[in-house]
């Protein structure tokens, strides 16, 4: 796959994505999520939301992003006792769910032979958190529904590598 190829590049990695979304949440909470077309993401609420960024093939991100009700629901089952949605465990709940599900990404990633290394996860929480992209940067929605709640991925890759990524020592 040529690295300038961007629209089949997101494709494969929104493909991988949603593949090892079925296998890790499966193996995780009894079965895979539903995908959903609705965006739950304009419902307000308390969220929290975990993004890891890949470097390799090309550049990406992936972000878990969970409201309140949800996070708490799949903190219990993931680690089998109450985490308070306000704790810094839950930080930890959510990022550690986002890092075992990178993992499984970046295996079927290489059986799609695209070459990728995660970064460790970021943890935000507050209410109604948006993660704003910048220039050049494509976002695919991926909308799901389990037994735990509704919750989403973005997928960032970069439309432009030229532009988002830069030789170190020279200018912007």
């Amino acid at each position: 796959m040529s690295s300038t190829d961007t629209r089949d590049f997101a494709g494969v990695v929104a493909e991988s994505v949603k593949a090892s979304v079925g296998v890790t949440f499966e193996s995780i909470f009894g079965q895979p999520p539903t995908v959903v077309e609705a965006d739950a993401s304009a419902e307000p609420c308390a969220r929290v939301a975990s993004v890891i960024s890949f470097f390799g093939s090309q550049p990406w991100s992936l972000t878990l992003i969970v409201p309140e009700q949800t996070a708490v629901a799949m903190a219990l089952k993931f680690t089998g006792f109450e985490v308070p949605f306000d704790s810094a465990d839950m930080g930890d709940v959510v990022g550690e769910l986002t890092n075992v599900l990178a993992g499984q990404v970046v295996a079927d990633l290489l059986r799609r032979s695209v070459q990728a290394q995660m970064s460790l996860p970021t943890v935000a929480r507050g209410n109604d958190v948006e993660m704003l992209r910048g220039k050049g940067a494509a976002t695919r929605h991926l909308g799901y529904t389990s037994p735990q709640g509704h919750f989403w991925f973005e997928v960032c890759t970069a439309s432009n590598v030229q532009r988002l990524c830069r030789t170190p020592g020279t200018a912007a």
